[in-house]
């Protein structure tokens, strides 16, 4: 169970009436010019949404975001052991964009590497954007990750069919680094 609080932030386990504010938040990225860096597209109809709600749920795989003087929900972080990496974490994030730029994703971010490296005794922490994904990139950074090697990627196709690639960064924060920074 998830229950963590910033200077400014809630972060806690998603709640099954959660769907509205995933919604308007998933259709906030879908407009963006990063979405094509992610999975997707997002769905289009409330019981998908409510489907997903029940998905983030169930687990702690997912972390709400929320403004502490309002419990508005904001975005959210994924982060999901990886299965084939002994120790080893994935960390994502997606935030509605009219918080971008207030130094919510780092704060968050910061207090979620916490957590996986203290409660989870996690040894490394994996992620990537896209190369062209220049705020994600520059909070990786600030986070104290390293890059480890940039790919083509391609998780969405264009309206002909054809993948749309990309190149993806991929980096790297070891407990050591983190440990070195705090």
């Amino acid at each position: 169970m998830i229950k963590l609080e910033t200077e400014r932030l809630i972060i806690r386990n998603f709640k099954s009436d959660d769907w509205k504010d995933i919604a308007v938040i998933a259709m906030d990225y879908e407009q963006s010019e990063y979405a094509i860096y992610d999975h997707g597209p997002w769905p289009s109809n409330q019981e998908e949404y409510k489907g997903i709600a029940e998905w983030f749920a169930k687990g702690d795989d997912f972390a709400a975001i929320l403004l502490k003087e309002e419990e508005k929900l904001i975005g959210w972080i994924a982060k999901g052991k990886i299965e084939n990496k002994e120790n080893a974490y994935n960390l994502g994030y997606i935030f509605h964009s009219s918080f971008h730029g207030k130094g919510y994703a780092s704060e968050s971010c910061k207090a979620i590497i916490k957590y996986i490296f203290e409660e989870l005794q996690a040894d490394e922490i994996i992620t990537g954007t896209g190369k062209l994904n220049i705020p994600s990139n520059k909070l990786l950074k600030r986070l104290g990750f390293s890059k480890t090697g940039e790919t083509k990627q391609a998780f969405r196709k264009d309206g002909k069919g054809n993948p749309i690639e990309f190149v993806g960064v991929d980096y790297r924060l070891s407990r050591d680094e983190w440990q070195e920074q705090i």
